[in-house]
Formats: structure tokens, C-alpha cells, sequence
């Protein structure tokens, strides 16, 4: 059966409304796309004081790491807000570890950074971080539309877990990984390359091109081809423990969910809080007791 006139007529109203419409949405879409592609990462803003300062660091037989973070939290906030100087020999470093700090009610959702233990008790951490400005809060969708400049965190492991689990009230898992001492010691040295790299050119943090986890995984096959293969872990981050123990990366014996459990630092949350202002080295030695 044809369409009657009056049918006809509403169709042809409807078109002569919505193209209008869709060649303006299309304009918008075109515009925004010129806009993002024209903004350029920069360093000069002002930063919320924990991202304020970027890490350089002076390579030779030692690593020399300047604005190391090295800040104590209690559940109110920071409580003393110092910058160091890490002297390092690669070296020494004896093991690297992987942490995850799920913030969201959604298990697909975490942080995930690194810490690499020296054989003097000393441990450094390094993050990946969406950099935000003075008065800005993190969005995973205004981080699709380089809202965020790129951070690499160096700082005190005591800075970086009680920060997460004591200020921020999140959990917070703790595994050590079963690279070599000299695996540790090569990724410590390309992690060191890169923030050198970064500080000369600043880049945007992107939710999924350019995050936590993947910018890791990168860095990882930049610098040794092939070793880390691609999963969805690294878009879902707060799975990617779980992806670690599959490729034996970390050592789950009893199963995944029993090594989820045996290295949460979370129901410590109290005896790490009564470590908060310890020595960098007795805290990071006093957590890892509790693991035990």
C-alpha cells in the first residue's frame, strides 16, 4: 500500500528538519576533532601539589632521580609534603613489585604501578598518573579528549600506599613479581629512559590509549620486544593482576582468588596507618611482614 499524502508530507517535514540538524551535529563533531588535534600538551600549569613537580633524573654508573615524592598521609590528608633526591645503583635493586588499587565499585576499574626494592631496605615507586590541575578531579570520560596531561610518579613506596590506602580509603593489593633481580634491574633503567623522555616531551593521558596500565605494557615491549602480549586488561585495568599471573608473572600457586587475597594490604589498613610515619625502609620491610 503507498504512503497516503499526509504521511508523504510529515515524512518530507521531517526531512527537510533533520538534515539540518545532522549536517550541524556533523559540523560540531568535525570542529571538536580540528580542536583536539590543535591542543598541545604542556608542562607550565598550575598543578594540583602532588603532580606539581616532573622527575628528571642524571643517568651514569648511578641514577641520580630528582623530585622524588616523598609526602605522609593520615586519614585527613597530607601531613608533611617533602620532594627528595633518590641516589640509585641499578644494581642493588633486588625485586620489582606490582601493585593495584581498585577505586571503584567496578571491578574493572584500577590503578596499577610498580615498586622496585633495593638491597638496602630502600623502595621506590613509579606511576603512571593522569596529571590535573588545581581544582580539577579525574574523569575516565574527560580523559578520552586529552583533558590530561601524562605524569610519571616517582616517589617513596610510604608516599604512594599510604596515600591510596590510608587518605584515599581504597583498597590496595601488593605482589611481588618473579622477574630476576636483573629483569628488575632492566626495567627499573627503561622506566628511567622513558620519564627523561616525557619530561622533554610532555604527552596527553588518554583513558585508553595512554593509561596506567598500558603506557606499562608499552614501555615493556619498546623496550623488550614481544614480552607482554596485548589483553583487554590493558583497557579493563582493574584485572590486570589477574592477567600478570596468567602470563607467570606473578605467582598465584593456590589460584588467582587465593593470590588476590594473600597479598591484600587492605585489612591491614590499621597497622599500616600506625606505620604512616615510620621510615620509608621500616615501612616498606613492616608491610610486607604483614603479607606474610
Amino acid at each position: 500500500m503507498a504512503p497516503s499524502g499526509a504521511i508523504l508530507a510529515i515524512m518530507e517535514a521531517m526531512r527537510r528538519f533533520l538534515f539540518p540538524v545532522l549536517q550541524i551535529l556533523v559540523l560540531l563533531i568535525v570542529v571538536e576533532g580540528l580542536f583536539l588535534l590543535t591542543k598541545q600538551p604542556r608542562d607550565g600549569r598550575a598543578w594540583l601539589p602532588e603532580q606539581a613537580r616532573t622527575a628528571v633524573a642524571e643517568v651514569s654508573e648511578e641514577v641520580t632521580l630528582t623530585n622524588v615524592r616523598d609526602w605522609t598521609y593520615d586519614a585527613s590528608g597530607p601531613v608533611t609534603t617533602e620532594w627528595t633526591t633518590a641516589t640509585i645503583n641499578p644494581n642493588d635493586i633486588t625485586r620489582a613489585w606490582f601493585l593495584i588499587e581498585p577505586f571503584s565499585t567496578l571491578e574493572a576499574v584500577g590503578h596499577t604501578f610498580l615498586s622496585f626494592e633495593l638491597s638496602d631496605g630502600r623502595v621506590y615507586s613509579f606511576s603512571v598518573e593522569a596529571r590535573r590541575e588545581e581544582g580539577e578531579t579525574y574523569s575516565a570520560v574527560q580523559g578520552l579528549f586529552r583533558e590530561y596531561e601524562l605524569s610519571y610518579q616517582w616517589g617513596t613506596e610510604r608516599d604512594f600506599v599510604t596515600r591510596r590506602l590510608i587518605y584515599l580509603d581504597h583498597p590496595l593489593r601488593l605482589y611481588p613479581l618473579t622477574l630476576s633481580p636483573e629483569a628488575s634491574q632492566a626495567l627499573f633503567l627503561s622506566l628511567i629512559e622513558e620519564t627523561n623522555n616525557l619530561a622533554e616531551r610532555p604527552r596527553f593521558y588518554h583513558t585508553l590509549s595512554a593509561n596506567c596500565t598500558n603506557v606499562l605494557a608499552k614501555i615493556v615491549n619498546k623496550h623488550y620486544p614481544g614480552t607482554l602480549p596485548w589483553d583487554t586488561s590493558w583497557y579493563l585495568t582493574g584485572y590486570a593482576d589477574r592477567y600478570l599471573m596468567r602470563e607467570e608473572l606473578i605467582d598465584a600457586p593456590n589460584g588467582i582468588e587465593a593470590a588476590i587475597a594473600a597479598n591484600d594490604l587492605t585489612p591491614f589498613k590499621a597497622e599500616v596507618a600506625a606505620l604512616a610515619s615510620s621510615t620509608p625502609t621500616v615501612f616498606s620491610a613492616s608491610i610486607r611482614e604483614l603479607l606474610k
